[in-house]
């Protein structure tokens, strides 16, 4: 039986651990040089800052999961790094009258890396995969929503039905995480399906050796030839194989890329920043990552934060512009919303400047919920009780994170960073609601990403992430009512409404932009960044050396 450290590293050490560094391309990647014209062949090191837990998409909820099994399994949908929706393993769509359903008309010259043939059997076993107790999925079957089940039409053909209308399921459908595999590999066991040993899917690579901390090897599918529109390229992928390297120290990893080591490199820091800018081989893109920002879930039922007013009064408390400047060197953005501004048709631009620090108000605000009193260390109390804020943590503490408990102080309220390294400990504080706050972020290019959150159903408990344990018929109304609206404005408006009262009733505390950043050798080419920020592999190209 598996543990739930895969979701517990994704909502407690920050899903996406890219830091924040100026944008230097808007596009991600560096561009070709004038005579530079495009070569087949060769090979590209990758370095990464972290690992998976677990290997299967179906059941992990990390990011780099995500990332790291892009490469192998294709989707029915793609979604282009402008957000634009696009037939993939599916040729076409239709969408029941109600809403309720999709058709999948399937392409049929699709081949899995062991040999077999995509049909629409192959696509209802992932999604029976998905949706079954078993695989313990953490997030892959919350994006399935409301699902009922799925009918096999024809050999092509493929019904997707639903218990009531959801429309964010064609955005999901695109994701990694409802990535189709060979359904042979399913049956290989949930072991072997996280260790990482049996991921076959339909990609442009193919899964090669992979030891564990330190690598993983991906070789070219010679037959593929079914990219979708807008991927940058048509069949085969020109790269022979890449290899990722797993390094999690980042002066050894930028190390690594200056040196010649690697091709290109993530997660480069703003301390580091400054070494890669310098070097004139190299080349430096950073996006902005859609979905939820990095932010403070606040235990809306807890003992403490059923308070509205001492939620308030920790929102108002932080100088986010002052600890969001000085951890990220002044290359980061701090948050209005907690959805990113990149999120496509959901953002709402209206929030911003409008709830700036007011430690007056949130003294105020303290003093009439009757933490009036002061201890030795100027921690605010009541009743003999010191004002703490316990912060479940599995790991250790951000520099973010140890900044925002320094800038609490200076209101008397104590930030208990509660690292441990237990995953069942963390996790039980989770279910159990044994806890005060929890910061995390989440990437996701669509607005839905405020359901997981925020709907009443989704408790930790459940694998949901609602950890603000927000239960508002109101909010579960404007969610469900979004997820039923066909029309991109309805939904944004619905969206909006959430925003806004989230932020009024201070369910939580956006903080900052999560930001991809990507640094290459300029020898290395069409390494573009996907919507999420990810770097993409499949146009990427090496000059000859």
């Amino acid at each position: 039986m598996h543990t739930r450290r895969p979701a517990l590293r994704a909502v407690l050490l920050s899903t996406l651990v890219l830091a924040a560094v100026p944008a230097c391309s808007a596009g991600g990647g560096a561009a070709p040089a004038a005579d530079a014209k495009p070569v087949n062949g060769g090979k590209l090191v990758y370095a990464t800052d972290s690992e998976p837990d677990c290997w299967d998409p179906h059941t992990s909820a990390q990011d780099v999961t995500a990332f790291v099994q892009r490469p192998v399994f294709d989707s029915l949908v793609y979604q282009t790094p402008e957000g634009k929706l696009k037939p993939w393993l599916a040729k076409s769509w239709k969408v029941g009258a109600n809403g309720t359903s999709y058709t999948f008309t399937l392409r049929d010259d699709v081949t899995f890396h062991d040999g077999s043939k995509l049909d629409a059997a192959a696509v209802k076993a992932n999604f029976d995969h998905i949706t079954d107790k078993k695989t313990q999925s953490q997030y892959a079957a919350g994006l399935l929503g409301p699902y009922s089940g799925a009918t096999v039409k024809s050999p092509t053909e493929v019904e997707v039905r639903f218990s009531r209308p959801y429309a964010p399921f064609l955005q999901a459908a695109s994701t990694t995480y409802l990535g189709i595999a060979a359904p042979a590999s399913l049956t290989s066991g949930a072991d072997k399906l996280c260790a990482g040993n049996a991921s076959v899917g339909s990609g442009p690579f193919k899964a090669g050796a992979y030891t564990r901390g330190q690598q993983r090897g991906y070789t070219k599918n010679a037959g593929y030839a079914w990219a979708p529109e807008g991927a940058g390229g048509t069949g085969p992928a020109r790269l022979d194989s890449f290899t990722l390297r797993f390094i999690t120290e980042d002066a050894t990893r930028v190390g690594a890329l200056t040196s010649g080591q690697v091709d290109a490199a993530g997660a480069v820091p703003p301390q580091q920043a400054g070494v890669v800018k310098r070097d004139t081989r190299l080349a430096l893109s950073s996006k902005a990552v859609p979905g939820a920002v990095d932010a403070f879930y606040l235990n809306t039922r807890g003992p403490l934060f059923s308070d509205v007013r001492v939620r308030r009064a920790f929102k108002l408390a932080i100088d986010l512009d002052a600890v969001v400047g000085s951890v990220f060197q002044g290359t980061g953005a701090r948050a209005w919303s907690i959805l990113s501004p990149t999120t496509p048709d959901s953002y709402d631009a209206s929030l911003e400047k409008s709830w700036p620090h007011n430690p007056r108000q949130a003294a105020e605000l303290l003093d009439e919920a009757g933490w009036t009193g002061r201890n030795a260390e100027g921690y605010r109390t009541k009743g003999g009780k010191v004002l703490t804020v316990v912060a479940p943590v599995y790991g250790k503490a951000s520099l973010f994170s140890q900044a925002v408990q320094g800038d609490l102080k200076k209101a008397g309220i104590k930030l208990d960073l509660h690292a441990s390294t237990d995953a069942a400990e963390v996790s039980g504080r989770l279910d159990s609601g044994r806890y005060d706050v929890v910061e995390t972020s989440w990437a996701r290019a669509d607005g839905d990403i405020l359901s997981h959150f925020f709907l009443s159903t989704e408790t930790s408990a459940g694998g949901g992430h609602n950890f603000a344990r927000v239960a508002d018929p109101q909010v579960d109304r404007w969610l469900k009512e979004a997820q039923a609206a066909p029309d991109g404005e309805q939904r944004a408006a619905l969206y909006a409404k959430v925003q806004r009262w989230t932020l009024d009733q201070a369910a939580v505390v956006p903080a900052y932009v999560e930001q991809s950043t990507v640094a290459v050798n300029k020898k290395v080419h069409g390494l573009r960044q996907s919507i999420s920020g990810w770097p993409e592999f499949y146009g990427a190209w090496v000059e000859a050396r």
